[in-house]
């Protein structure tokens, strides 16, 4: 428990160092470092399922799609990091030319390019956010936004489930995770959500108030629940627990990201509905 708020808190505060000296710039290399870190715990244990990943590839294509979004932003092309995506897998495609052989598709290019969608051009949605706004840091804080709602999903989960947890949520796939601890996480969202819209609500849009950043943020911790699930799903299928132990308390980058991976584009969904429609 310790080792778990201690990483949280050492995490936290990079993430804020690495903003307030580099802007956007900083948010998007914190990105891209997690979505490298953690691509390659994910095809570490796609090999000890008897797969063949390329991690050349991978690491190229995710590297190509957090430069696609960042630069993408800067130049008003939001869909830089979609684009740097599909080239990649085009790229990527070329090679059954060279190889035809069916085993090169299903043990190779397709779990690589499975793994590129499911990390990297997942999180990209994260730097397409914080390069946005029309203040210096507005885009930033609603990208956090997202984070945070994810996060502390996690951690109200964790806390609630610990301390109240009942009724298991799935425990073929989850043990630990029960039905109290969701509506904990949940609740947890909300609040924090609500929070940071109040406290920074001179640089964030009109439309992002506390209520609806609330509605938002739950809906971003049920999402965040399921991306967990789905992760532990990949692990079990693969005899692993944590993707990694880089992390003391919370295991793997993999480990740290996995809440955020459907959270990122709910959240990026939720925002642009939110900016277009109140």
């Amino acid at each position: 428990m310790l080792a778990r708020i201690f990483s949280t808190i050492l995490l936290w505060a990079a993430t804020l160092l690495a903003i307030a000296y580099f802007d956007s710039l900083g948010w998007a290399a914190l990105i891209a470092i997690l979505s490298a870190a953690a691509l390659r715990e994910a095809l570490c244990i796609m090999r000890k399922m008897g797969l063949s990943p390329s991690g050349k590839i991978a690491q190229c294509s995710s590297a190509a799609i957090i430069a696609g979004a960042f630069f993408g932003m800067s130049l008003g092309a939001p869909l830089g990091g979609a684009i740097a995506f599909s080239l990649c897998a085009a790229a990527s495609a070329c090679l059954l030319i060279r190889d035809p052989r069916k085993e090169l598709f299903s043990k190779t290019l397709l779990p690589t390019l499975a793994a590129v969608c499911a990390i990297p051009f997942m999180l990209h949605w994260l730097v397409v956010i914080g390069s946005s706004g029309s203040t210096r840091y507005g885009g930033i804080v609603l990208a956090i936004w997202i984070l945070a709602a994810a996060k502390f999903s996690d951690v109200g989960a964790y806390v609630i489930g610990s301390a109240f947890g009942r009724h298991k949520m799935a425990p073929s796939i989850s043990p630990k995770k029960t039905w109290e601890g969701a509506a904990g996480g949940v609740f947890s969202s909300a609040a924090v959500s609500a929070a940071i819209a109040c406290g920074f609500s001179e640089i964030l849009p009109p439309q992002f108030t506390p209520p609806v950043a609330a509605l938002a943020g739950a809906a971003i911790g049920a999402v965040a629940i399921l991306s967990d699930l789905l992760e532990s799903i990949f692990k079990r299928a693969a005899g692993v627990k944590d993707s990694g132990a880089a992390i003391p308390g919370i295991g793997g980058a993999l480990d740290l990201a996995d809440s955020v991976l459907l959270s990122a584009p709910a959240g990026t969904f939720l925002l642009s509905a939110i900016l277009l429609t109140l």
